[in-house]
């Protein structure tokens, strides 16, 4: 009996000792640690995309690709490959009309575009009646502004000027071969071209604007664009992304020679240019209800006035 009794002992406790080892090797589901979602945000490899940088650096789990392939970056973003592009607020629009999932989260830009002459510097858009004026495509933000400047003057954009279609890269080189008269060109390129001999930088948009406009601070020109099912369950990154960006605009406007020293990794221009750039460029962050009514307000004053099918365009937390 002693022996059975033993036996039995024996196996109840090697029982014990299994059920506890497996317990022990075989985590539950609720202790497994998952890998965070790396969110990427797609920019232009423009100056403008500088408080972009900084805010993504103070964010975990963004990263940021800095394109200079508009057309690629659209594709990847339509494909649903990328959550966020950052682009011009008219780009987007057309996105929107041509019922691409996207609604625009912020704008952040109000002033980075210059007309920049050869030989001459103007004093209004009147000086260059019958010439050539140099925009980076049809339909462009620099385009949209232009036909406004032109026609508080009296003029037509494509009976009194030439419009050239002409990417930024290309037109800066004839520029600076003094083969183009005129040429509208965005930070950093203004200034690249700003101390070349014969250049000068005529007119700056972001006070023409405020010129016509008082009390305004600028246009919105450029912002960023969410993927429209994707930002349904992301309001909170949303959130974060912008909050992120508020603070990085306001280093940048505050210390623009650190803002600069920080990012010249990501540029192949110097310091120094890095910094006239932001100099040169207008920030003002604006987002849900209050970006929506200064959309609305630029495309009014422009005489592109948008119904309401436009209301789902907007990023809000409510949406």
């Amino acid at each position: 009996m002693k022996k059975i009794l033993h036996t039995t002992v024996l196996f109840s406790l090697a029982l014990v000792m299994v059920f506890a080892s497996a317990c022990t090797a075989q985590p539950t589901p609720e202790a497994e640690v998952s890998e965070p979602e790396i969110i990427t945000l797609y920019a232009p490899e423009s100056t403008s995309s500088i408080p972009l940088i900084l805010a993504v650096n103070e964010l975990d789990n963004f990263e940021i690709v800095l394109y200079s392939n508009q057309s690629q970056a659209n594709t990847l973003f339509l494909r649903g490959d990328v959550p966020l592009l950052v682009i011009g607020l008219s780009v987007g629009l057309d996105l929107f009309e041509n019922e691409a999932p996207v609604q625009i989260a912020n704008s952040y830009v109000t002033g980075t575009s210059y007309l920049v002459t050869y030989g001459k510097e103007v004093q209004s858009f009147a000086d260059l009646k019958g010439e050539s004026i140099y925009v980076p495509f049809e339909g462009s933000p620099i385009e949209e502004a232009s036909i406004y400047f032109t026609e508080q003057e009296g003029l037509d954009w494509k009976t009194d000027f030439t419009p050239v279609y002409s990417p930024f890269d290309a037109s800066v080189a004839l520029l600076k071969e003094g083969k183009l008269t005129a040429v509208v060109l965005p930070e950093p390129m203004v200034s690249v071209v700003r101390s070349q001999e014969n250049v000068f930088v005529s007119l700056n948009y972001y006070d023409l604007w405020n010129q016509y406009n008082p009390g305004a601070d600028g246009y919105p020109q450029v912002g960023t664009m969410v993927n429209t099912e994707w930002a349904a369950t992301h309001a909170e990154d949303i959130e974060r992304f912008n909050i992120a960006l508020g603070e990085a605009i306001a280093l940048t406007q505050n210390d623009p020679e650190a803002a600069a020293a920080a990012v010249t990794e990501y540029y192949k221009f110097p310091e120094p240019v890095l910094v006239k750039a932001l100099q040169g460029t207008n920030y003002q962050l604006t987002t849900g209800a209050k970006m929506q009514e200064v959309i609305e307000n630029y495309y009014e004053v422009i005489g592109k006035p948008l119904n309401e099918k436009f209301e789902a365009f907007y990023y809000n937390t409510s949406n």
